[in-house]
């Protein structure tokens, strides 16, 4: 990591840090009382934007669930961004040019910040700053994300797993835990 990059990094998780969480009304939820829910993901490659669409596509088939949203960070610039992510209903994207100098994202996320989903989902793995910036300032009711990470402490339901599980081990989990609807 570049220095600049680094400072960057630094300067993003101290004002992170100081950025005042909204004010919402936390409350339970599982996937089948659940009916708006907000993906949160890093957009690494085409495979993984496939496997994304095919989680958030079964869950637009339940019943309860009428809208979900899924957005991404490609982590490169706008010119560079990869032909298959295009701008979809239901998907959004952010890049590095919709960034501020300490890594808040301040384009393109406005609508998904201020969305009340019922649950927030972060498949991010936790820890990358303009996601976590998201993550914090969402109005969502639910935030769920993995233990013994950085948005642990924005979570209201987190996921116990290993260090860097996979994206499949993740979704595993989440279905296991938020698809149980005698889970109270």
């Amino acid at each position: 990591m570049k220095i600049v990059d680094q400072v960057k990094h630094k300067a993003g998780l101290q004002m992170l840090r100081k950025q005042p969480e909204p004010s919402r009304m936390k409350q339970a939820f599982h996937f089948d009382n659940a009916s708006s829910i907000g993906v949160l993901y890093l957009d690494d490659d085409e495979r993984y934007f496939n496997k994304i669409r095919a989680f958030c596509k079964e869950l637009k088939d339940k019943p309860n669930i009428k809208s979900i949203k899924a957005l991404g960070f490609v982590n490169t610039k706008e010119k560079m961004l990869p032909i298959w992510q295009s701008q979809k209903l239901e998907f959004g994207y952010f890049t590095q040019d919709d960034l501020n100098w300490h890594l808040r994202p301040i384009n393109r996320v406005t609508a998904f910040r201020n969305e009340d989903f019922d649950i927030l989902i972060d498949l991010t793995g936790g820890n990358n700053v303009p996601s976590l910036y998201i993550f914090k300032e969402s109005k969502a009711k639910m935030k769920v994300s993995l233990q013994s990470t950085r948005a642990e402490s924005y979570a209201d339901f987190m996921l116990i797993m290993k260090t860097s599980p996979t994206l499949e081990e993740l979704i595993l989990q989440l279905k296991k835990y938020l698809g149980n609807s005698a889970l109270k």
